[in-house]
């Protein structure tokens, strides 16, 4: 397949009501986008998200425009990052590449490579040595080709929900009784409190 005529550039506010079109038609798991699997979300929230996004400083939203002359600028990739920390005892800074996306039809033409060498001239122009990408575990393709442009895999993230934790920790415990527990022990070591008093009183 050929290559497309690509050009990445920062998305600006104009670009809203493309960007909510390219994200309701992409081919990929509407909770690689949001965060939560299987949830829709209208034309209104995706906009309203995006131009979020666009006015946090730490995080840039790129596209890759197609500007071949039948196409005239359609957004035909998008990669959303942040700088982020990566490490514990010694903080390593990264630009943390959340989502790239390439549009369906566009796939293998270069659209993913050019999204990535702006990633690479972001980094640099804000200081930053490594870059740091999130994939779904279960994309083979998209760990394949990570790998291939030097990518080594770093740590798998799991998501679970509050509901599901407390299920499978055995957390019988309502809000009520954990909130009674919470109060038992205040009022515990209270008195804990006071009796230390009287007896230094009384020596």
């Amino acid at each position: 397949m050929s290559r497309v005529n690509v050009r990445v550039r920062p998305a600006e506010a104009a670009d809203a009501e493309s960007l909510v079109e390219f994200t309701r038609t992409v081919e990929v798991p509407v909770g690689v986008l949001s965060g939560t699997g299987g949830k829709q979300f209208d034309a209104e929230q995706i906009g309203a998200r995006l131009r979020s996004v666009l006015a946090e400083p730490d995080r840039a939203l790129l596209v890759a425009v197609d500007d071949t002359p039948e196409h005239a600028g359609r957004i035909v990739g998008v990669l959303v990052a942040r700088t982020d920390d990566i490490g514990v005892v010694e903080a390593t800074p990264v630009l943390h590449v959340l989502h790239l996306v390439v549009a369906p039809g566009q796939r293998r033409r270069g659209v993913g490579r050019a999204l990535l060498c702006g990633a690479v001239h972001l980094a640099e122009e804000r200081g930053v040595e490594r870059v740091l990408a999130t994939v779904a575990s279960s994309s083979r393709e998209g760990n394949r080709y990570l790998a291939r442009l030097g990518f080594a895999p770093l740590v798998v993230n799991r998501v679970a929900s509050t509901s599901v934790l407390r299920r499978a920790l055995g957390m019988s415990d309502g809000p009520e009784r954990m909130a009674v527990l919470r109060r038992a022990r205040l009022i515990r070591a209270q008195r804990s409190g006071l009796t230390a008093r009287i007896a230094h009183r009384g020596a």
